[in-house]
């Protein structure tokens, strides 16, 4: 009768290789299964923190990121010299033709001018070519730029929080590039730190009646 293999009967010479044969393998399996599931994560896309958006046919409505939203005229008065960054715009101070990065809203002197939107008030200083000038940082990385203002008649100053339509002082004649223009504001708007043309950014309404566009 064929006698049958006893682990407890094999000499204890025997018995350490099976050990240790039997502990190699555990170890290598472990080994190709720890090798494995990292290789399996690897190639797994990055986590988002944003969920993936739903597909339902294309007909879901964005919120635009190349344009920030409608705002109130900052004067009321004539639009004498529009945006332009473009085509040189010639100014009759300096008798010479340069680049013009805002608007110019003509009003008599000690006229308001207002914040076109909500927002911090973020700098007021005088500039070298603008004269005195006032900084709004709005929410949608926007800042509304107030220029020749009246020294004397600022409502505002650094770090106030303002309300669309608060007043922020009145026009005056600080400004050295444009002594020889009537009084005006000079009005610039920056959207993520480019300039763009205000009155693209001006409501419809807010410029019909506030605003003559020629």
């Amino acid at each position: 009768m064929e006698k049958k293999f006893s682990f407890a009967d094999q000499p204890k010479r025997v018995k350490i290789i099976y050990c240790v044969a039997i502990a190699l393998l555990c170890i290598t399996a472990i080994v190709i299964g720890i090798v494995g599931a990292a290789s399996q994560k690897e190639d797994l896309p990055p986590e988002s923190s944003t969920p993936p958006s739903s597909d339902n046919g294309g007909d879901s409505a964005k919120p635009s990121e190349d344009k920030p939203t409608i705002y109130l005229s900052p004067a009321v008065g004539k639009v004498t010299n529009t945006h332009s960054t473009d085509a040189p715009v010639y100014s009759p101070t300096l008798g010479e033709w340069r680049v013009h990065t805002g608007i110019d809203i003509a009003a008599d002197e000690g006229s308001e001018v207002r914040a076109i939107a909500d927002g911090t008030v973020t700098k007021i200083y005088n500039h070298p070519m603008h004269g005195k000038t006032v900084e709004i940082t709005h929410k949608g990385d926007i800042v509304s730029i107030y220029s020749n203002l009246s020294e004397k008649d600022i409502a505002v100053k650094e770090g106030d929080t303002v309300k669309s339509g608060a007043k922020l002082g009145v026009i005056g004649d600080t400004s050295v590039k444009e002594l020889a223009d009537e009084p005006h504001l000079h009005f610039e708007l920056k959207f993520k730190g480019k300039s763009v043309n205000p009155l693209t950014y001006i409501s419809e309404e807010s410029k019909k009646a506030s605003l003559v566009i020629e």
